[in-house]
């Protein structure tokens, strides 16, 4: 004799499976927010208050400026290329060695192991990459040669 499953049982386990079935795309929509914050965060934060769509350009400038060092929208901003191997020692690539850690731990009582290791997988790479070019790195563009000259200092006498 089989046993018969509740209506309520079912639903459940429907929802749950939607759930698993889309944690990769939640996870990398993770590391791509991640990724975007990095690289956007200053110069969104020197936008605050200013109209959606002055917002929306000043956040296409940043992006394709601190990636490419090319700005779509010149009249409002310049954002210049920016390269620095700093950054990408920051909360994001913390979190995610963090959850990659917690999936390596070998013991099976613990909840979770897989989605933690797919979503610390993407907000690690997203880390990385957003570090790579983030907008607070000290140095910007490490790619073309600068020459760098001791500055003299004029010393009056008294």
């Amino acid at each position: 004799m089989r046993r018969r499953t509740s209506r309520r049982a079912y639903i459940k386990k429907r929802a749950s499976r939607g759930i698993k079935s889309q944690w990769s795309k939640i996870s990398a929509g993770a590391g791509a927010l991640s990724a975007l914050s990095l690289i956007t965060s200053h110069d969104m934060a020197s936008s605050a208050g200013q109209p959606i769509g002055t917002r929306a350009q000043n956040f296409a400038n940043s992006l394709s400026g601190r990636i490419t060092g090319f700005n779509p929208f010149p009249a409002t901003g310049q954002v210049n290329q920016t390269i620095s191997l700093e950054g990408i020692f920051n909360k994001y690539t913390g979190i995610g060695l963090g959850l990659l850690g917690y999936a390596m731990i070998p013991a099976r009582i613990l909840p979770h192991k897989a989605k933690a290791r797919t979503l610390g997988k993407g907000i690690f790479s997203g880390g990385l990459i957003g570090g790579l070019f983030s907008s607070s790195n000290s140095h910007n563009n490490l790619v073309s040669h600068q020459s760098v000259s001791p500055a003299m200092d004029s010393v009056s006498t008294i």
